[in-house]
């Protein structure tokens, strides 16, 4: 009897091998995307956190320099903080971009430091929600700022109010609020 010599076809590998190697191509693909993915939304994220950093910095500018020169108090413990500003609006810094509230709060002179001159001693809360919730919980920035008056400083008195001021904290919060 003849042995009959038979050999094994690869036309088929080839396909496998193809096969094989699309899906690790589209398994890596499809990490790179899902990645870039999350950088990219973490990145828009950050952006925005910054963003409401510094225009809470520049609303309490503007509060701080705006209480400096008013003979202003405002309710403290246990009252919630009032608005920095008589209108009660928001501080909208830049063109179309959300508004930052900032509310204040006047430390008691039973509280003030002694023997520094210091009239005021006002605390200032900026956040990026409603007004009602900026208070020393819930801030992007919270300030303490002490201002020293002239001896004419009262209600009207512009100019004789708030002749020096001096930052004594200045604390940046997380920019979730």
């Amino acid at each position: 009897m003849a042995r009959r010599r038979t050999t094994l076809r690869e036309d088929g590998a080839v396909l496998v091998l193809a096969l094989v190697f699309m899906i690790v191509i589209a398994l890596v693909l499809l990490g790179v995307v899902t990645l870039s993915g999350n950088d990219l939304l973490n990145t828009s994220h950050l952006l925005d956190q910054q963003s409401l950093k510094y225009r809470s910095s520049g609303a309490m500018q503007v509060a701080i320099q705006t209480v400096r020169y008013t003979d202003t108090t405002f309710p403290n413990a246990p009252n919630p903080p009032s608005p920095c500003l008589s209108s009660n609006a928001p501080i909208q810094i830049g063109q179309n971009s959300p508004p930052v509230y900032v509310d204040c709060t006047t430390v008691p002179h039973s509280q003030l430091p002694a023997n520094t001159g210091v009239s005021r001693e006002v605390n200032f809360y900026a956040c990026g929600t409603s007004s009602t919730s900026c208070t020393s919980s819930n801030y992007t920035v919270w300030a303490t700022v002490d201002f020293v008056d002239g001896p004419t400083c009262a209600s009207g008195s512009i100019g004789a109010c708030g002749s020096s001021e001096s930052i004594k904290s200045w604390l940046v919060h997380n920019a979730n609020n």
